[in-house]
């Protein structure tokens, strides 16, 4: 029964990893093309984008939470060795629990606060007085929903890890 629901768990989780980055991946692009434009623009025309760097700033924090759980599951954070390699297997599953641990409660944190302040962003009105004058909700929404993944993840992972 605990089987199969964390094995469903992970397939939801993974369905939502998927389509996370393949919207981080599009901004990734269009990071690209915006950048390349506005240079283009300033350098040749004098002229450059007024907007460009307030969407680069807001596709920068989308990417990073919306690739963040896929990278967990990928196991392709940065990690420092040097301890891991030197104790025992036991030692280093235990260091990877308590890992797992801080990253959910970090999670847990994000998704809170960053809910919590979304909704009060958006009852109040809240945006950026910038050229494209966004609402601030819409830029910080990613925050708790990109948590939520990341957050699920752990669990799967903690779960994969007692099974061995």
């Amino acid at each position: 029964m605990l089987n199969r629901f964390f094995g469903n768990l992970e397939k939801v989780v993974g369905a939502i990893n998927k389509v996370f980055v393949l919207f981080a991946s599009l901004m990734m692009c269009g990071l690209v093309v915006i950048v390349c434009a506005d240079i283009f623009m300033r350098d040749f025309f004098r002229s450059p984008f007024v907007w460009a760097t307030e969407v680069t700033e807001i596709f920068l924090l989308q990417i990073t939470f919306l690739g963040t759980a896929w990278v967990l599951r990928e196991n392709g954070h940065v990690v420092i060795d040097v301890i891991l390699i030197k104790v025992n297997e036991k030692t280093k599953r235990i260091l990877n629990f308590i890992s797992y641990l801080l990253i959910a409660i970090v999670g847990g944190i994000l998704i809170y606060y960053g809910f919590t302040t979304t909704y009060s962003h958006y009852i109040r009105g809240v945006f950026n007085p910038t050229a494209i004058e966004t609402p601030i909700w819409l830029i910080i929404i990613v925050i708790p929903l990109g948590s939520i993944p990341l957050f699920l993840e752990v669990f799967i992972k903690v779960w994969k890890m007692l099974k061995r």
